[in-house]
Formats: structure tokens, sequence, C-alpha cells
């Protein structure tokens, strides 16, 4: 799994923003700053990731999917590396190590990102990877619904 952070989307209008709290510029407390990167929480930011992330990987070979444009896959002979794009996360798997070894090369290569290493956690499911099988749980999210319920059952009481 690869983290990318949204200062990688670039911004296709103007954008300014305020000085923000604790570095305002004493000498110009009224000057505003142009953003050449997106921000979080802007509004703009995912769109302008989105828009960088999915044009890299178009121009790298990668096909785009027709009901999900989140999903990328590239095929190499018999083996498939598909790729998942979620807000500012992105998951990836092949039926080749070495597809998703290089596949985080290039990636890192052209995006300030971190690998966050086998994916354990995502979207609520927990994920447990073995050698030939993939374990999909939601015992997190039931025991938090478990917990909010007696917690609401003991305040009725």
């Amino acid at each position: 799994m690869l983290s990318p952070p949204f200062l990688n989307g670039l911004l296709n209008e103007e954008v300014y923003v305020s000085q923000p709290a604790g570095f305002e510029d004493i000498n110009y407390p009224d000057h505003v700053y142009k953003l050449k990167r997106a921000l979080y929480r802007l509004k703009q930011a995912p769109r302008a990731w989105y828009e960088r992330l999915s044009k890299f990987l178009l121009e790298k070979g990668f096909s785009r999917g027709n009901v999900d444009n989140t999903l990328f896959s590239k095929c190499k002979g018999k083996d498939i590396l598909l790729v998942q794009v979620y807000v500012d996360d992105i998951i990836f798997g092949s039926t080749n190590d070495t597809m998703c070894q290089e596949f985080s090369k290039l990636m890192q290569g052209e995006f300030e990102m971190s690998l966050m290493g086998e994916l354990t956690f995502f979207l609520g499911l927990q994920i447990k990877q073995t050698r030939d099988r993939i374990f999909l749980t939601q015992t997190k999210y039931a025991l938090e619904l478990l917990k909010n319920l007696i917690c609401k059952i003991a305040n009725q009481s």
C-alpha cells in the first residue's frame, strides 16, 4: 500500500490562501500566498491529485477500469498488476512480485510518497494474508457496534 500526500496534486487554477497562524510575515501581514500545489482541506486537492496520478498511470501503459475509474491494470505476459486508488491511498497487487516492486519504485520515483507495507486494514476491513489465502474480517467494526449498543442500553437504564 502506498500513501501519497495530496501535495502531489498540481492545481489547474489560481488559488490563494491567507497566511497561516504562527507563520505571518510581520512586514507584510495582509499578503496572501499563491499555491502551486494542492493542500489538504483544499476542495480542489483530491481532484488535482487524481488527475495527475491517472494521467501518469495511463502514460505508463495502465488501463483504466470501465466500471470503476479508480481501478487501473497493466498486463505483462500472463501476469497482471492491479492498482486501486481511494482518496489518498493506493493499494496494489500482482500475480508477479517483480511487477509490485517495479510499480513501487516507479511511483516513488515520480511522487513523494511512502510505502506502507502489506495491506492489513482498508475501508473498515481487516486483512490477513497467508501464502495461499486472504482473509477479510470486520471484527473491529462489529466490536464497535456492540460497544455502542451496550452504551446506549446502559444509558437508558
